[in-house]
């Protein structure tokens, strides 16, 4: 075992303290050691805002599944305490840009709210539509990878504008938008760490681009119920509204900037990953270009081994025993999947890449009701995509010894990829 893999504190907290330093550059740089102790040694451990943290794969999939917790923030004894001490001014990692309407992103309810709000939106996941997408997906990703150099950023060249463009094809957004979308998902997608010390000007912006965002998606849907409109999403849900019983206007919105800024960091942070796992172990990619058979397997590992996010937030409906631990009813719960992925109790040699490995399925989807409606389409598009990089490149190595990570632990992927490839022979 090396030492990176040892069971032991890292730097920051005294006994009886929170023992992670949250802000060591070093945790975000490499957090699998930090996962390593939480579940040896403190496999539920109540962290500095009162949630607590989850991290063997056991407890995680059995608390996903888990009726007993919940996603609405409403029913959160730490939301309603910080709203109360807020006043005027919203903490920085609440600012929804949805004060003035009765709406929820669907990813925060609960059922029987929730089940109404997802079964609309996942007309646009069937596997029908779905497929209906790859072509249009591989022509783009067939775009984006034309006229490769010898070093390139692989996060500017495919991870950023891949989703966008899919996600305006699906969403109908106008190509001459797309582009303001990538620094407004940037700005939301930071709300996932409940940073309660983010510095007001930042706290502010990440406000702004929320309410731009959500703005924008007021205005299209308006446009499409004024038109005849057509296949996309916004148009579709549209005229679900218009029927009677769906989705309001507000909700609507609301559920596109959901997708937009779910599909846009969760599939950048999947395609950087996996440049990253791919310069690494390059006997995956080596495989993957003989075998495109061998995709699904090369995939699945990928998203265990380096999972796009690595938390994902519930609240206690219930008081739950765990560990010795009581869980009371509105605590908030925090479960590491990216920790859980690397479970030894769950899989042999957790840390090295094995396409064909067998045990349990990774969590970075996550499961039960809340399982990631998009994760078939995520799929696919990575799959396209790296279809599109081994047909043109025998080798992808690093630029660069060290990684700049996104800010945060909630998402997690590489702000730029810088990879020196080795083009195929004309």
């Amino acid at each position: 075992m090396s030492d990176s893999q040892q069971a032991t504190a890292p730097r920051g907290g005294a006994v009886g303290e929170f023992p992670l330093d949250m802000s060591d550059p070093a945790l975000q740089a490499d957090p699998y050691p930090a996962y390593r102790f939480l579940r040896d040694e403190h496999p539920v451990l109540r962290g500095p805002l009162g949630a607590f943290l989850v991290s063997r794969h056991a407890d995680c999939e059995a608390l996903l599944r888990d009726r007993r917790m919940g996603k609405d923030f409403a029913n959160s004894k730490f939301f309603q305490q910080v709203m109360g001490e807020a006043g005027d001014e919203p903490p920085p990692f609440l600012g929804l840009g949805l004060d003035d309407f009765d709406a929820k992103l669907f990813m925060l309810t609960d059922p029987p709210e929730h089940t109404r709000l997802r079964s609309l939106v996942a007309q646009a996941f069937t596997p029908a539509t779905i497929e209906r997408l790859r072509s249009a997906v591989a022509g783009i990703v067939d775009e984006l990878l034309g006229d490769l150099p010898e070093r390139f950023d692989l996060m500017e060249r495919l991870g950023t504008p891949l989703p966008i463009r899919v996600l305006g094809r699906m969403l109908g957004i106008p190509a001459a938008d797309q582009a303001r979308f990538t620094v407004w998902s940037t700005e939301i997608a930071g709300m996932l760490d409940l940073d309660v010390e983010l510095p007001p000007e930042a706290a502010r912006a990440r406000r702004e681009a929320v309410a731009q965002c959500t703005d924008y998606f007021l205005d299209l849907a308006r446009r499409r119920a004024e038109s005849d409109g057509g296949d996309d999403l916004v148009s579709q849900l549209v005229r679900a509204r218009d029927e009677g019983s769906a989705l309001t206007t507000q909700e609507i919105a609301a559920t596109c900037v959901l997708l937009v800024v779910a599909a846009q960091e969760t599939f950048s942070n999947l395609i950087g990953n996996a440049g990253i796992v791919f310069a690494r172990h390059p006997h995956a990619f080596t495989r993957l270009a003989a075998d495109r058979s061998a995709a699904d397997a090369t995939l699945t590992e990928i998203l265990r081994l380096e999972p796009a996010a690595h938390q994902v937030g519930r609240i206690a409906l219930e008081d739950i025993e765990l560990h010795g631990q009581r869980i009371e009813r509105g605590d908030a719960v925090i479960l590491l999947v990216a920790s859980a992925n690397r479970d030894e109790r769950a899989f042999t040699d957790p840390d090295a890449f094995d396409i064909d490995r067998a045990g349990p399925a990774h969590l970075s989807f996550g499961r039960g009701i809340h399982y990631c409606l998009g994760a078939p389409l995520a799929t696919m598009m990575a799959k396209e995509a790296l279809y599109g990089l081994t047909a043109r490149i025998d080798s992808l190595s690093l630029a660069d010894d060290s990684i700049a990570y996104k800010p945060g632990m909630g998402l997690r992927g590489p702000a730029r990829l810088d990879v020196v490839v080795e083009r195929k022979a004309a």
